[in-house]
């Protein structure tokens, strides 16, 4: 089988041609084959980098280590009756007293049996919290990456740690930068494993100070309000991926011409020479339709919505 898809080299096998993945990442598996490879047999494996959304969320209890484990067994194979993730993508906040735990909401009670704000409950209470009535506690960072193959790359989503931070671009992010001393935390617990990283974050101030901390790790701003503002921020911050929402994508049914200019983002992202991957999938005609527009990555809570149009075509 071929080695696991890298989100941060940007184009794959297209048309029959196969295209040298761009740019250098930080511990990397190339998405590219040897020469004497079959391009069908590639582009089947990996017609897109498969993502799991929070461990593959509408399959598995989200954010959980159960979900972490799960996601990644099976194969690289789109028409696979188990299509393991290539990325698992999981969300953290910090605790009050400096843990970093994983989970989505600010809120404990929209996932668990335990109220509370996350960033203001002690890491005791967060990591006691029953996820879903699953049995499955919301886990810290360390325990998350521990159970994350080494050849499978982690998208941390990195959420608000206070009240006083503000969503999407700042005037002066550095005004926010004590606000966001946690993430120091967050890079060292994520880089004292091998797996291939992404930063993303919907909060510029978050942008700056990952950074600042450490211009070598991948980041990427998670677009949602406007195409021109996400690729002004790629641009400042020089990011390794651009993530948009499905809305955003020209060219499909699912782009919203009444909230966003007629920007061809993937275009945009290439010419860039970044990769284009997609939030949240789920269903295998959208899986098609944005292989088809030459998107990059795709953010799925269900794997396996990539294997009719994998038959399919090939």
């Amino acid at each position: 089988m071929p080695a696991p898809v890298s989100m941060l080299n940007r184009r794959q096998f297209i048309g029959g041609v196969g295209a040298a993945a761009a740019g250098a990442t930080i511990g990397s598996t190339s998405a590219s084959a040897d020469e004497g490879d079959s391009t069908d047999e590639t582009n089947r494996n990996h017609r897109a980098t498969v993502i799991a959304h929070r461990g593959f969320a509408d399959t598995y209890p989200e954010n959980t280590v159960a979900a972490f484990e799960q996601s990644v067994i099976g194969d690289g194979d789109d028409a696979s009756d188990r299509r393991a993730a290539d990325w698992i993508e999981l969300d953290v906040f910090p605790t009050c007293d400096g843990e970093i735990a994983v989970f989505h909401d600010e809120e404990l009670s929209d996932l668990t049996d335990t109220d509370g704000v996350l960033y203001e409950t002690p890491a005791e209470t967060a990591f006691a919290a029953e996820v879903l009535e699953s049995g499955q506690t919301v886990p810290s960072l360390a325990e998350s990456m521990e159970v994350i193959p080494d050849d499978v790359g982690v998208n941390i989503d990195i959420k608000n740690g206070s009240p006083d931070v503000e969503f999407g671009r700042v005037d002066d992010p550095s005004s926010e930068r004590e606000e966001w001393a946690w993430l120091e935390t967050v890079i060292d617990v994520a880089t004292e494993y091998g797996n291939e990283l992404l930063l993303s974050t919907f909060w510029e101030g978050a942008l700056a100070t990952v950074r600042e901390i450490d211009p070598e790790i991948p980041a990427a701003y998670l677009l949602s309000e406007s195409i021109e503002e996400g690729l002004d921020v790629t641009d400042e911050y020089d990011c390794e991926a651009i993530n948009p929402p499905l809305s955003m994508i020209l060219g499909t049914p699912f782009f919203d011409d009444e909230s966003f200019s007629e920007i061809d983002i993937v275009a945009e992202a290439h010419d860039r020479d970044v990769p284009v991957n997609v939030w949240t999938i789920n269903e295998w005609y959208e899986v098609e339709r944005l292989i088809d527009a030459g998107v990059d990555g795709l953010f799925l809570d269900y794997a396996e919505i990539v294997r009719f149009g994998a038959l399919s075509e090939y």
